[in-house]
């Protein structure tokens, strides 16, 4: 007996190893590692950007990795003109800037969800 639980152990060990995640890498979600390098990252999470409130310079990239189920747009409603697509789960978003000031932002879909990006010159 007591050399069947060391093989029993191990065997156990081999086959939880080889079950993985449980996620597709499809269905991996979107992370600061999908975006451009050097892009200000805001996420989708919770039904909200995070961060609510960015910061940027002219010229810089922004990204919106979607982290959730269910689908997300970025909607520019004042200080800069980008308009996405309703995306899924480990997709992005990408929208450069081209003016200094205060863009302000919404998910069409959930529309308390919104964000500002604070762009410097």
């Amino acid at each position: 007996m007591t050399r069947i639980l060391p093989i029993l152990l191990a065997g156990l060990a081999l086959g939880l190893a080889a079950c993985g995640s449980g996620e597709d890498e499809g269905d991996a979600p979107a992370t600061a590692s999908t975006c451009p390098d050097g892009a200000v990252v805001i996420a989708m999470r919770d039904i909200k950007f995070i961060p609510e409130n960015a910061e940027a310079t002219v010229g810089d990239t922004v990204c919106w990795p979607n982290e959730e189920e269910i689908q997300h747009n970025a909607v520019a409603e004042s200080g800069a003109d980008f308009r996405s697509e309703l995306y899924g789960k480990g997709e992005t978003f990408t929208a450069d800037l081209t003016e200094a000031g205060t863009v302000e932002y919404v998910c069409t879909v959930h529309p308390n969800m919104t964000g500002t990006i604070e762009v410097t010159p």
